[in-house]
């Protein structure tokens, strides 16, 4: 019974009626045009914030942003479905791996970086192929096994890549949970409790996209899904100013893990402004530069690199 919803749900969308369901029409064209609204702010954010356009980081925002406009762009387009795989592709796991590149900040645990990158590598094979392979031969053959077998892949992965998520952030925010102890009052307390909150949010948008395609409106779903992700992708932005304000506020580096303690939090300051104490904290403790701020010749490190 549920196959049958499902592949009905997946028929529908390929083959409606001009006249059917004009609300869901206009919900469609009100998703796209927000996603792609968002989606070109993002590029251009991408570009503004990073000073040095490199690392894994600013790439994966970039990839991530840019595969919004042709995922949107195929399912508009229904007649030309090669539209929709690779947006779709790198839009989904382009945004795991700026959840991954960004764990770097508060993670220093090298396995568990590496388990969670692997993660990603074999979740992308598992789900995208079969879902282009399927996807090609559903919109060949609308109907039968084609179609039954997308529909179920469909909901497969779509469960997959949001746990994939939700432990990548889960990972992050056990993380900052750890920073927060360290830090019992002051304003970079504040900031990571505001971090813990986007954190949240994101998790919610997860949940929502796989909410909406479980109740029955898969429809829906498939164009709401790219306003969640952009949505996701504008809240990398709010974590990455919370993150400059750590790194250009004062505070005893001592009580903070390395990952933390490394982001220098006085970059390309004169040394006639600089605070009493500065050089010597720079002698004691390596520090980089994070890749959102300008690098003197003397700082050598580049945090671009581990990201």
């Amino acid at each position: 019974m549920a196959n049958d919803s499902a592949s009905h749900a997946a028929e529908s969308l390929l083959f409606q009626k001009p006249a059917e369901d004009q609300l869901r029409s206009h919900v469609f064209a009100a998703f796209a045009g927000i996603a792609w609204y968002n989606a070109i702010e993002l590029i251009v954010l991408c570009f503004v914030s990073f000073k040095r356009r490199r690392g894994c980081y600013f790439w994966s925002l970039l990839i991530s942003s840019a595969c919004i406009i042709p995922h949107v762009l195929g399912y508009v387009m229904l007649f030309f479905p090669t539209g929709v795989t690779p947006g779709w592709t790198g839009m989904v796991t382009g945004q795991s791996v700026v959840l991954w590149s960004r764990l770097h900040l508060v993670l220093q645990n090298q396995r568990v970086l590496l388990a969670v990158l692997l993660m990603i590598i074999i979740d992308a094979i598992s789900f995208h192929l079969p879902i282009v392979i399927l996807l090609y031969g559903n919109v060949a053959v609308p109907i039968g096994d084609w179609a039954t077998g997308y529909s179920i892949m469909e909901r497969i992965q779509l469960v997959g890549f949001c746990l994939q998520e939700l432990i990548i952030s889960g990972i992050y925010v056990w993380e900052t949970v750890k920073l927060l102890k360290l830090r019992p009052e002051g304003r970079p307390n504040g900031i990571l409790h505001q971090l813990l909150i986007i954190n949240i949010i994101i998790l919610g948008l997860d949940v929502a996209v796989v909410v909406i395609n479980y109740v029955g409106y898969y429809a829906v779903q498939v164009m709401f899904k790219p306003v969640a992700y952009s949505i996701k992708l504008k809240l990398e932005y709010a974590i990455l100013g919370k993150l400059v304000a750590i790194a250009r506020g004062s505070y005893n580096s001592n009580e903070l893990p390395s990952s933390v303690r490394e982001i220098n939090p006085y970059p390309s300051c004169p040394s006639s402004q600089e605070p009493s104490g500065v050089e010597s904290r720079r002698n004691v403790h390596r520090q980089y530069s994070p890749p959102w701020f300008s690098e003197d010749s003397h700082q050598s490190s580049d945090m671009s690199s581990r990201l």
